[in-house]
């Protein structure tokens, strides 16, 4: 295992509480009020997280997701083909440092949390552009969303151009 693994952010009990508002307050207390400006401010990056992890399977392989945050954790849930072996995916994104799991209806979901740095979003979507791209041979089919643009981008296409160049050799090999 390289490095340390990224994991879902487990989410608090107290966060359901504040959402819907049925917490308990001892008279003068502040607590709760600061407690919802933390709740507000880390959905915001939960959401943009989840925007660049979206977007960059999108732009790379042609897989949706969307933000999840049932189980406990916080999660992309990936929108694959049908015909894809959601365990072993699950499993392989896993041995790439990041938290990856087969939920109960057969869905692949990756760790997501709000504290990642750039690189830990870029380290989670390139580890599952990898595996899906290995695995299921898919990439995106719009030829404009191919073209890198921001250097996030730009490293992507390289390590794609680099597995599509390892594939035609290990063909060539056989």
């Amino acid at each position: 295992m390289r490095g340390t693994k990224l994991e879902a952010w487990r989410i608090p009990s107290v966060w359901k509480s504040l959402q819907e508002n049925v917490l308990t307050v001892p008279e003068g207390s502040n607590v709760p009020q600061r407690q919802k400006k933390m709740l507000a401010a880390t959905s915001e990056v939960l959401t943009a997280v989840a925007k660049d992890v979206r977007e960059g399977l999108l732009e790379t392989v042609g897989v949706d997701s969307e933000l999840s945050m049932d189980e406990g954790r916080c999660s992309m849930v990936l929108d694959l083909p049908e015909d894809a072996d959601a365990e072993e995916i699950a499993r392989a994104i896993d041995l790439e440092n990041v938290e990856a799991w087969r939920d109960g209806r057969g869905k692949v979901r990756i760790a997501l949390s709000p504290w990642y740095l750039t690189k830990d979003v870029d380290q989670t979507v390139l580890s599952a552009v990898k595996v899906i791209h290995v695995m299921l041979g898919i990439h995106a089919s719009d030829a404009d969303a191919l073209k890198p643009k921001t250097l996030k981008q730009k490293l992507l296409s390289s390590v794609m151009e680099v597995m599509q160049i390892q594939k035609g050799a290990a063909k060539n090999k056989d």
